[in-house]
Order: C-alpha cells, then sequence, then structure tokens
C-alpha cells in the first residue's frame, strides 16, 4: 500500500491545538544550550525566557505521555513548516520545534506552532555535512533528549528532514517494554511485515535521526552526552552506537528486542522498510516492494546537500511549497523522455559484469549519457525563452554510493535498471540550485520535479494552460522556421528541428500569453545552437557545474 499523497495544504498552516504560552518561571533543568562556548552572543531576549522548555510548558503538550521533537535554524524553515505539516496532518498534537534562532522563533510562535527557544549561538546558515557546526549542532540534539526526559517524558526525537507518513506513537506503545528505539542504516529487511529487525542480524549502524527515549535510558544519555563533550571530534552518531553496543545480550522476547548498554536497557531496531532512510524508501522503494505504508522516511543516502533532500521529498509530493512555487511569471518547459523505456538502451542498462570496472558501468553510462543530451537540449531551451524547466524521470542503470561498487550500494537488494532520484545524475547543490554569475554563466535556470503536474496543490488554470510543440524535419515548410511567432493549431506548434536561440525564441517567445506550459513531444534535434557563440560559451560554463560526477568515460575510467 503505496503512502498516502498529501492534501493541498493551507497556508499558513492550521494549529489544532494552540501553542502553549508557557511560565516565564526558570526551567528546572539545564537549557539545552548549556555547554556554549564563552563569548558566544547568548543574550536572552523577553520571546526566548517565555518559551524556555519547563514542566509545564511541555505536560501540557504531550500526548499519551509522549513529546515528538525536532530543531532547526531558520536556513531550514522551510523544512520545519514540512515537519510540522505532515504531524499535524496525521491528528498528532504532541510535538515541539526547538528554534535555534530568534528569526525562526517569533515565525512559530505567530504560526501557532508549540515552539521553545534553544538560543545555540549556532550559525542562522547550513549547517553543513560534517562540518564542525554541523557536529555541534548533533550535540544540541543530544542535550535535548536529557532536557525533555527530565521534565517527564517518553521522547520522540527526529531529524527536521524526517517526514512523518503516519502516527507513530501507537506503534511505540506497542513495545513499552523498550527503553530506546532507533532507526538504522541497514539496506535490507530482516522481516517481512512492521515487526522490530532482528537482533544481531540488523546489525547495521544505529541511525539518530529517529530515536525513542524513555525514562529508564537517562544514565545511557548522560554518558553520551560526556563522551561528546569530551572530545569534539568524536561524531554523536558513532558514539551512540559504540555506547548501546556495550555488553549486548539476547533475551527470551517475542518482539526481536535485546539488551544493551551492560544488560541495563531493553533496545529494538526500528523496521528500515516502514522507518526508512533515504535509501529505503526513494531509491529501493523497500515499502513498495513488501507491501507496507512507511511510517517515516529520513532523507538520508542522497546527494547534493539540502537542495537534493528538498528535491527529493518534491518528487514524492511530500514537501510542503506554497502556491507561488507551482506557477511562474513565465511558464514551464516540460518534455518527453525518447529513446529510452522499450529500447536496448535500457534493457542494457544495468552492470555487466558485477564488479567495479569500466565494463561493467558501460551500459549505464550510455543511458544517462543519452538523458542527459536530452536535458541540455531542454536547458537551453528554457534558458533562452525565460521558463522552467519540469525534469522527467530519469532512468539509472546502477546505483549510486561514495565508493565504488559493482551494481547496488553494499548491503543493498532491487531490480537495476530503476528511475533514480534527480540527485543520482546532477549536481543540484553546487549548480543547478545555486545562483552564478550571469555575465560568466547566462540566466539561472530555474526547474521543478518530474511529479510536478500531478501534484494536488497545481492549480488547473496551470496545469490545462497548454501547447504542445512537435519537432519536424529540418527544412519542413508546413513547420514553423523561427521567421515569426509560430501558429498553435489545436494546442500544437509545430517547429522546425535545430533552430537557433534567435529563431526559437521568435517562434516561441510569445506563447507565455496563450499557454503557462510548452510541452516537447521530444527533445531530440529540438535546439539546434546559440545564435551568438558569446552565450555558447556562458551556457557551456554553466552545463560544466550542472553534471556532478558525469563527465567522460575516458578521462574518469
Amino acid at each position: 500500500v503505496p503512502s498516502p499523497v498529501p492534501s493541498p495544504l493551507p497556508s499558513p498552516l492550521p494549529s489544532p491545538v494552540p501553542s502553549p504560552v508557557p511560565s516565564p518561571v526558570p526551567s528546572p533543568v539545564p537549557s539545552p544550550s548549556a555547554s556554549t562556548k564563552e563569548g558566544e552572543d547568548m543574550s536572552l531576549t523577553d520571546l526566548d525566557k517565555k518559551y524556555r522548555p519547563t514542566r509545564e510548558m511541555v505536560q501540557k503538550i504531550a500526548q499519551d505521555g509522549y513529546l515528538m521533537v525536532t530543531w532547526a535554524n531558520w536556513h531550514y524553515q522551510d523544512f520545519v513548516r514540512t515537519w510540522v505539516y505532515h504531524v499535524r496532518n496525521l491528528g498528532i498534537s504532541g510535538y515541539i520545534v526547538g528554534a535555534m534562532d530568534e528569526k525562526l522563533l517569533q515565525v512559530l510562535v505567530d504560526d501557532k506552532v508549540n515552539t521553545f527557544s534553544m538560543k545555540s549561538g549556532l550559525t542562522t546558515g547550513d549547517f553543513g555535512w560534517g562540518s564542525p557546526t554541523f557536529a555541534k549542532m548533533g550535540r544540541e540534539k543530544i542535550r535535548l533528549i536529557a532536557v525533555f526526559l527530565q521534565l517527564g517524558v517518553h521522547v520522540v526525537i527526529s531529524d527536521v528532514d524526517v517526514l512523518w507518513l503516519r502516527d507513530p506513537l501507537p506503534y511505540f506503545a506497542k513495545y513499552g517494554e523498550a527503553d530506546i528505539l532507533t532507526s538504522s542504516d541497514l539496506l535490507t529487511n530482516t522481516v517481512p511485515d512492521e515487526s522490530l529487525e532482528r537482533w544481531p542480524q540488523a546489525n547495521a549502524a544505529a541511525n539518530i535521526g529517529i530515536m525513542l527515549f524513555r525514562e529508564k535510558s537517562m544514565d545511557f544519555v548522560q554518558e553520551w552526552i560526556r563522551i561528546i563533550e569530551a572530545d569534539e571530534t568524536v561524531w554523536d552518531q558513532n558514539a551512540f552506537n559504540s555506547l548501546f553496543k556495550r555488553g549486548v545480550t539476547m533475551y527470551d522476547n517475542p518482539h526481536n528486542l535485546f539488551k544493551a548498554y551492560n544488560g541495563n536497557l531493553t533496545m529494538g531496531i526500528l523496521p528500515v522498510s516502514v522507518f526508512c532512510s533515504g535509501h529505503t524508501y526513494f531509491t529501493q522503494r523497500l515499502w513498495e516492494t513488501l507491501g507496507l505504508q512507511a511510517y517515516a522516511v529520513h532523507a538520508t543516502f542522497q546527494f547534493s546537500g539540502t537542495p537534493g533532500k528538498r528535491h527529493r521529498m518534491r518528487e514524492e509530493m511530500l514537501f510542503d511549497d506554497p502556491p507561488e512555487y507551482f506557477d511562474h511569471p513565465t511558464g514551464f518547459v516540460s518534455f518527453d523522455m525518447d529513446g529510452v523505456e522499450g529500447t536496448p538502451l535500457l534493457d542494457n542498462a544495468g552492470p555487466a559484469t558485477g564488479l567495479a570496472s569500466l565494463p561493467n558501468v558501460q551500459g549505464h553510462f550510455k543511458l544517462v549519457n543519452h538523458q542527459l543530451l536530452r536535458i541540455r537540449s531542454a536547458l537551453a531551451i528554457a534558458g533562452v525563452l525565460g521558463r522552467a524547466l519540469v525534469v522527467p524521470p530519469l532512468w539509472c542503470g546502477l546505483d549510486r554510493w561514495w565508493a565504488p561498487h559493482g551494481s547496488t550500494i553494499p548491503g543493498s537488494s532491487f531490480k537495476l535498471p530503476f528511475v533514480c532520484p534527480l540527485d543520482h545524475i546532477v549536481d543540484l547543490e553546487g549548480g543547478w540550485h545555486r545562483p552564478l554569475d550571469r555575465n560568466g554563466f547566462g540566466p539561472d535556470i530555474d526547474y521543478r520535479e518530474h511529479s510536478f503536474f500531478q501534484n494536488p496543490r497545481m492549480s488547473a488554470a496551470v496545469n490545462q494552460s497548454r501547447v504542445v510543440v512537435q519537432i519536424c524535419a529540418p527544412g519542413d515548410p508546413s513547420c514553423a522556421d523561427g521567421s515569426g511567432p509560430a501558429p498553435a493549431e489545436g494546442g500544437v506548434v509545430r517547429l522546425q528541428a535545430g533552430l537557433d536561440s534567435d529563431h526559437l525564441k521568435a517562434a516561441l517567445g510569445d506563447l507565455p500569453s496563450a499557454s503557462k506550459v510548452l510541452h516537447f513531444s521530444s527533445m531530440a534535434e529540438a535546439f539546434g545552437n546559440f545564435t551568438d557563440t558569446a552565450d555558447w560559451t556562458r551556457f557551456e560554463a554553466r552545463m560544466k557545474i550542472y553534471g556532478s560526477i558525469w563527465c567522460c568515460v575516458m578521462a574518469h575510467p
């Protein structure tokens, strides 16, 4: 059963439960930012003081003894909005969002979101995976666990790039014996259903992006904090794994629970098919293969940083974009990818030998390069016409990983070739998403995900305002040659192949008044070249940084 498609979102978000107005009495537990280094500006405003986490605040919000917690700074405000949307859409009132800066705090208060001030002293920008700021952010998270445990709730903590698709609280309640439940980087299931994974078969690294902590885990959490505070080079997730695996033993129980932390805690590994990583949800779609419905997806195992996470969520129509995202001042260019499905190009794209060698990847490269040629033409046309490009679904013959491999990421298994996320092929963070100097790279080109027109938030006025562009043979006198505006007959424009940028703009440039969407039936020979060689030079420079690792087989065997 596939995860449900979210309904169109209101804006601003409605609040089924009013945001609590906590007492300004100082918190009985240390602030989440208690260990902030000297020299950082940690002055508390009246708003910070009003929204400090107190027992009164927490007990008012808690739902059946549980509190779902996330945190972020202003840079991730759209992820916060999406996280809150999904939680509220599930009817969960027992949640709270930690605001790491006053700008985010004020917006959350205004939108009646359950929130508290963290005043962490961290940057309001992107944390950047693996950076010192990223590491410090992780320490803030662990202190949050201790804070809320002391305030008398079961803590369900998740990163802000987690999407909640089903209410997990009844699931957690089934395992009342567990002191800690955690998600995992395991890439294959050890159970066929929603049971906890079997230990020790599920001995992959636990992922601390989704975790449940109950009261008995406090000593563990305090030692975890001491370990990472003693050495700032220790990664919080590694410390968690090393700590809980001390003295792991099995005991007789029907739920795949085990004893951890020298036998002092009862633990379980959440099923990776329904508490999904980015790989089990977006790439191998394990939940779909098993006929299950996912509880959550954590945007891990992906590329292109924050833009890559956002785009994957958009591809699944799970991101909370505002109404203006579904329109564009000029309009959109979309196209059908020719020459892939039902052809030898796709049939032969999978691994040839299963080895990390050049012969193994030839079919994969041929498939991806064919699609990149079509995307390059589409980007050129979108740039010339000032429209946003809707990228079609793309196929990959091999999985993508951070190390050499022969087919899929080691430890995973799924059918190849497959429809792959866009960040498997292009660099969304370094090129597509990042504004570039117009003098050196030409105009920026906006883009949208392949599911864009299927999204229920898309207005009919935009979706149905379209013209189909068909490409004819070069010089076909029955087709527009770009000497003037191309006629649209029955919602179809017929255009000669290989027109340069000036003639293409002359033929299609006046269509925005008639159509929001220009849909090309094929990009084969749809674009000739730029009329001005300087424009080609700038476009070529842009393409060189758009392609991520995709370049030249000969240069990079």
